[in-house]
């Protein structure tokens, strides 16, 4: 926290004194974040505020009337917060601040400064800066937020008094007390090494796994979040020698009329739709992502594997159709979703898959093609802007962003790429998409020498001819992964995405740099156990993400708090949430949820799985919420059509299941079991329409089920009464899920 305290607090301790009385204030949260508590008047919610230069109270103008802050005229207003459980140099760029007009209409406030008041040491002050869109609307409620935890919301007034918004349901006056309160204490982190509460329990799964269990939910909650990331952490996958859960496939011939002719006399089981199903088509590499989310141990690898193709993307949807040929891509993202993010980078880089997915195995001295080049940069490592480590862009003296890279430097990063191909075909007629890519040789990469980032020189080969092109080659893409690895941009450009797909859209830059210390040097964290001084590591990246107080607690009430559930989270943990079965519920599911299903369950809603339509992945993490300046990047994929498809998934697999299919051949079917899922233990409480929503409550919502949701689906179940019992609680347990999983509520992960 920053010690220097403004004028407009020093000038102003005498106006504070005025206006405190002797009320007590709010009790605190007894969950892990307290709820920061906002000062206000003796007897109503009007906040103690005061213009920052000039100590005028309310109302404020929206620009200054005396200059202070260069050519930014905008007004900076100081309000005062109690309760504030704040890590050890934690200051402004932890919280986020808005308010509200008599519209509804939401406006950010940019959180400026944050200290302690002289001689009042549990008051903070916090300067705010009113937003360019806010006009002299009359009174707003101003919020602040801290950890994912809000604060009451104060009145204050903007342009003139009066008007704005109703006070919110049970808001109170919070005055501060006359006697001082003690300072806060720092926030210490907590070692989660013992038992969990069933609340966070539940919100610490929905972040590491595809999905909370019931029996998952017990085992992590006795054992302790640090025990299950270190056991996760361990993990052996199906496939060792790949280090990875998905098989080895075999390569079929690149002719698939060839591989796949009308008939095969030397098979009597042969059927040619089953040989394009299973060679041609993503039918296994969906069955094998839907079984491992539904059913595999390996729960985080998964998770984060999968947050990190939706960043170093390569898709299936067209030059990569094939199974055999994405699958060495998946298994790369496995073996090293959290191993080092260098070797990722540069294991990903040489796949065959990614070499003809942007064309980097085409491009040659003479002939470069600069796809490749350019998205390493773009997205694969430091993005657009140059970065602060907090994530935020630095801006130059005229207030622009600063872009990392130009034309010129995609033009020197395209040389380096230049000179790579397929190795040897696995045989006659089998491109080889199984080995990583190898140096063409004779003259086909550029041997010169070439000026990348910040000066970065790689000089040139002394003999760039036949096997002195292969070596000069290596040499060259071992410094640019080095090189790129290293860039200052890549830890807070990285953690912010993965902190997006896996906890919140919108991580407070303290958060986003609490991670990016850990990405650049993995004993920089607040848990350090097991580093070694290395940067990269994504197994301490991943495990300060979801230890961070912002990613922890039993609930969260910051509104902007959370992320949509995308597509494959939001089936996914769906149906593990309720045991899945075969169709017949003898067995297990058989996986078949994606292509060939009965319905496309995430590919109906826009995400079809490892077939992104661009190499922007389904949707990018920038996305705004249309009206709103709150990043929601899974909304891009979010629409009427979609929303209702959602709706109309989950009616399928609560009402009808997925059945077993016998197409195409019944001795080969693409449905052998189908899916269901099992509603007997809601059927036992179905008695009691109010044991099945608590229930529902505690594993679909932690617990944070509103009222208004909660006393609309008792009604509705009260209102399903067949005679007999048996089928009464079929009905009112499948309509309860329904309606819990169609909610609203339910579609944010918080």
């Amino acid at each position: 926290m920053k010690t220097s305290f403004p004028r407009c607090a020093v000038i102003g301790i005498a106006l504070l004194l005025c206006v405190l009385s002797g009320s007590s204030l709010a009790t605190a949260d007894a969950a892990t974040n307290k709820k920061p508590v906002l000062i206000s008047q003796t007897t109503n919610t009007r906040a103690v505020a005061f213009e920052s230069v000039t100590m005028k109270a309310e109302p404020f103008a929206l620009t200054a009337t005396v200059p202070a802050f260069g050519a930014d005229p905008r007004t900076r207003i100081c309000i005062f917060a109690t309760d504030l459980e704040l890590l050890p140099g934690e200051g402004a760029n932890a919280f986020t601040s808005d308010v509200q007009d008599g519209t509804g209409k939401i406006y950010p406030l940019r959180v400026e400064y944050v200290g302690r008041v002289p001689n009042f040491p549990g008051i903070t002050m916090i300067i705010v800066r009113l937003s360019d869109d806010l006009t002299a609307v009359g009174d707003v409620l101003l919020r602040l937020n801290l950890h994912g935890m809000s604060s009451n919301r104060v009145r204050v007034a903007i342009g003139h008094t009066g008007g704005g918004p109703a006070d919110d349901p049970g808001a109170v006056a919070t005055p501060a007390p006359v006697t001082p309160p003690a300072a806060d204490l720092p926030l210490v982190p907590d070692p989660f090494t013992g038992p969990a509460t069933e609340a966070d329990t539940v919100r610490f799964l929905e972040q590491a796994s595809w999905g909370p269990t019931p029996a998952e939910i017990a085992r992590v909650k006795a054992m302790g979040f640090m025990a299950y990331l270190n056991e996760q952490f361990n993990l052996p996958t199906t496939n060792p020698a790949k280090g990875s859960n998905y098989p080895d496939l075999a390569f079929p011939l690149d002719d698939s009329s060839q591989q796949c002719p009308v008939s095969n006399p030397a098979d009597p089981n042969y059927n040619q739709a089953v040989c394009v199903r299973d060679n041609y088509s993503m039918y296994p590499i969906h069955r094998t992502f839907f079984t491992n989310a539904l059913y595999g141990n390996d729960q985080l690898r998964q998770r984060v594997a999968f947050a990190l193709h939706q960043i170093l993307v390569v898709s299936a949807n067209s030059e990569v159709s094939r199974p055999s040929w994405m699958t060495p891509y998946l298994q790369a993202l496995d073996r090293n979703a959290l191993g080092n993010y260098r070797t990722l980078l540069n294991e990903i880089t040489l796949t065959s898959a990614m070499g003809e997915y942007l064309d980097m195995r085409l491009s040659t001295r003479t002939n470069p093609n600069e796809n490749f080049a350019r998205e390493i940069l773009q997205l694969f490592s430091i993005g657009t802007d140059v970065l602060n480590l907090d994530g935020t862009p630095q801006h130059d003296s005229q207030g622009n962003t600063i872009p990392t890279y130009s034309q010129n430097d995609v033009n020197e990063f395209t040389r380096v790429f230049t000179g790579w191909n397929f190795a040897t075909a696995i045989g006659a007629g089998i491109t080889n998409f199984r080995d990583p890519m190898v140096p063409r040789g004779g003259q086909n990469h550029d041997a010169g020498s070439k000026t990348l980032l910040n000066g970065f020189s790689i000089p040139a080969c002394s003999s760039p001819n036949g096997t002195a092109n292969i070596v000069c080659a290596q040499s060259d893409m071992n410094a640019v992964m080095t090189h790129l690895a290293n860039h200052p941009n890549v830890g807070p450009f990285i953690s912010k995405q993965l902190i997006q797909h896996l906890v919140t859209s919108n991580p407070s830059p303290a958060y986003v740099e609490r991670v990016a210390r850990v990405f650049n040097n993995d004993c920089s964290g607040l848990y350090p156990q097991g580093c070694t001084n290395v940067r990269g590591n994504l197994r301490l990246v991943v495990q300060a993400i979801l230890l961070d107080p912002e990613a922890r607690g039993d609930v969260k009430t910051d509104p902007n708090y959370g992320k949509l559930r995308e597509p494959a989270q939001y089936i996914t943990g769906f149906l593990r949430a309720f045991n899945p079965k075969s169709f017949d519920k003898t067995t297990t599911s058989d996986g078949t949820l994606g292509n060939r299903s009965s319905t496309d369950f995430t590919g109906s809603l826009d995400q079809p799985i490892y077939q992104p339509t661009t190499v922007f992945s389904y949707y990018q993490p920038s996305y705004e919420v249309p009206g709103t300046k709150i990043l929601g990047p899974a909304f891009g994929i979010l629409s009427t059509t979609t929303t209702l498809r959602r709706a109309n998934n989950i009616n399928t697999l609560v009402f009808n299941g997925v059945s077993a299919n016998a197409s195409p051949t019944p001795a080969n079917p693409d449905r052998p079991r189908g899916t269901s899922i099992d509603f007997a233990n809601l059927e036992a409480l179905a008695g009691n329409p109010v044991d099945v929503v608590n229930a529902l409550d505690a594993l679909l919502l932690h617990g944070t089920m509103n009222p208004q949701m909660r006393t609309s689906i008792i009604n509705t179940l009260n209102t399903i009464n067949d005679a007999t019992i048996t089928t009464r609680n079929q009905k009112r347990a499948r309509t309860a899920v329904y309606l819990v999983a169609t909610s609203s509520q339910y579609d944010i992960q918080r």
